[in-house]
């Protein structure tokens, strides 16, 4: 190979920026502040033990709060929220139709995954920097171990990913203190 054949191996191999003006661009940054945040995005968030904030970045994702939107709403086939949580809570034993992704930025959190061949429920701790995949349909639950110290970045595919899926513990759960779901599929909740 000499320095000609080099120099026309580049041309599979560039390409030319697709316009973006300075406008365009700032509708997608997401500033800490000004990120929008919900401690009742999901129906079990009713549940002790799965208390948690939720602030969505970008993309529609999933939230039994329909009113709920993200910073930026522009996402192709990826969805991306930021979860911190008091010690010990989390999410309750939930899945989605899309893989998962968790990436944890700060703390350390434990992660559930139920193994539905078996029913053996499994556990692993992640620390920061550590991720975790989980596949579509698999349950899967959380919580930190530092409490609000830390902080977990949840990554959902697909464009249009279903609503949760809840395991059967936690709507027989939440519908003992009264919470549930209205005509819109919009997590409510009755009583005191």
């Amino acid at each position: 190979m000499n320095h000609d054949d080099i120099a026309a191996g580049w041309q599979r191999h560039t390409a030319v920026s697709a316009p973006c003006t300075e406008t365009e661009m700032k509708a997608r940054i997401a500033r800490w502040g000004e990120i929008p945040a919900s401690d009742k995005a999901f129906v079990d968030t009713w549940i002790p033990g799965h208390e948690r904030k939720l602030f969505s970045v970008i993309g529609a994702g999933v939230s039994d709060d329909p009113n709920f939107r993200p910073k930026i709403g522009t996402a192709e086939n990826f969805h991306v929220d930021y979860i911190v949580a008091p010690h010990g809570a989390g999410a309750a034993l939930h899945c989605h139709d899309s893989e998962e992704v968790f990436f944890i930025h700060a703390g350390r959190w434990e992660v559930d995954w139920l193994d539905g061949g078996t029913g053996t429920l499994h556990t692993t701790t992640l620390a920061p920097r550590d991720l975790i995949s989980v596949p579509p349909f698999v349950h899967r639950a959380f919580r930190s171990l530092d409490g609000e110290a830390g902080m977990m970045v949840s990554i959902l595919g697909g464009k249009t990913p279903s609503p949760v899926k809840w395991d059967r513990s936690v709507a027989d759960a939440a519908i003992a203190r009264g919470a549930g779901f209205d005509e819109r599929g919009a997590a409510v909740k009755v009583g005191p």
